[in-house]
């Protein structure tokens, strides 16, 4: 049903794999909580991360299923440019999420911290690479992946798949409002389009998903490295704290974004994908009147 829905419906398709990738994640925090308390275990003790980290595996056991059940598994295989060549092509934001690791070891450690468990640190740096995995799988593998074998690899349909499917992850980060102000949820949101727009464009010129998984997580680590070191905030706290400064991330993520679109490179994105797009472009053998013996 899901590959039909793909192939005759692909924006549909889109917006049913978000939805079920986020329900998932709300129904497996549910359940999660529910068994916690049923065992008698003091929520206010159990790990934040751990619980997220356990959250985002199941989203990634969705997205899996979802890649199988239309037959796009093969893209996890998919070296394209390589995964080196790749982060060069990603080389932007890897020198943001230097920067920011740079000033926060050198700037942002509190003096008086004090480290926490082994245990929560291995969390931290499980959920923050998870939800690079998780999201990544689902929202460059899937969905991005179909928005541009349904508009095509020429610039018009390249730049298409990018900002839809970079508005469909910014929407999605509208489930924080179960937790975060609304004001820093919305920047939030802003900034998230604004990021899958970049990571789409870097996606279709390296044709390698692991590129993006890397540069994901790694963003996710850098962003939260004190909280999930010092536990001085979590991620709730931290999206709750977003300003209008955010609305800057339009800029700082689609000036890039141009630069890698730019009409001279945008062959590219057919060197890798051209093969899908003209795979779903063919018309089944019934539309062409002939029929399966």
């Amino acid at each position: 049903m899901l590959k039909r829905l793909r192939a005759k419906h692909p924006i549909g398709f889109c917006v049913l794999s978000e939805v079920l990738f986020l329900g998932s994640l709300l129904l497996a925090s549910y359940l999660i909580v529910f068994a916690l308390v049923l065992f008698g275990v003091d929520l206010e003790r159990v790990d934040s991360y751990f619980l997220s980290a356990v959250q985002e595996a199941v989203g990634m056991v969705v997205a899996l299923v979802i890649l199988g059940r239309t037959g796009k598994m093969y893209l996890l295989r998919r070296r394209g440019s390589g995964f080196f060549n790749g982060l060069l092509v990603g080389m932007y934001p890897l020198v943001l999420i230097g920067y920011s690791l740079y000033t926060k070891l050198m700037f942002g450690m509190p003096e008086d911290g004090q480290l926490q468990p082994a245990f929560s640190i291995f969390s931290f740096f499980l959920s923050m690479a998870l939800v690079g995995v998780a999201e990544e799988f689902i929202f460059r593998g899937v969905i991005a992946q179909s928005l541009l074998e349904r508009f095509g690899t020429g610039r018009a349909g390249v730049w298409k798949a990018c900002l839809l499917s970079g508005l469909l992850f910014g929407a999605a980060h509208l489930t924080n409002l179960l937790s975060s102000a609304p004001f820093g949820v919305l920047m939030q949101c802003v900034f998230a389009a604004s990021l899958g727009t970049l990571f789409a464009a870097i996606y279709f010129r390296t044709g390698n998903l692991w590129v993006t998984v890397f540069l994901h997580g790694a963003m996710d680590i850098a962003s939260m490295l004190v909280g999930g070191l010092y536990g001085t905030e979590d991620v709730a706290e931290s999206i709750s704290g977003y300003d209008a400064s955010m609305m800057l991330s339009i800029l700082i993520y689609l000036i890039p974004t141009l630069f890698l679109l730019r009409k001279k490179k945008i062959g590219e994105v057919a060197l890798y994908f051209g093969r899908d797009c003209a795979q779903a472009a063919a018309p089944a053998p019934e539309e062409n009147g002939e029929r399966l013996r």
